[in-house]
């Protein structure tokens, strides 16, 4: 619907010849983990984040980017950032 609201074409429905992005997850389960420390910053800094609980995949595109265990890194990046699209 939010693609349809924004003129954003080819996009928002599971459909032939569209974009397919789409988020499956579990409603019963679906959630965040405990909060952790990781060092992925610049200099090595900290900072806190959380895994995603309950979500069975992504796909950006058609393409799968995350499953159960998390990003996949042979996935690549397969979508764009929409800056600008028809008004």
């Amino acid at each position: 619907r939010i693609a349809s609201i924004y003129r954003i074409p080819e996009r928002g429905l599971l459909k032939p010849g569209y974009c397919a992005d789409l988020l499956l997850f579990d409603p019963a389960s679906v959630g965040r983990a405990a909060p952790r420390r990781v060092h992925d910053l610049p200099a090595g800094a900290a900072r806190l984040t959380t895994d995603a609980i309950g979500v069975h995949g992504v796909w950006v595109n058609g393409q799968r980017i995350v499953d159960e265990s998390g990003l996949l890194a042979e996935a690549g990046l397969p979508g764009k950032l929409l800056r600008e699209y028809g008004a």
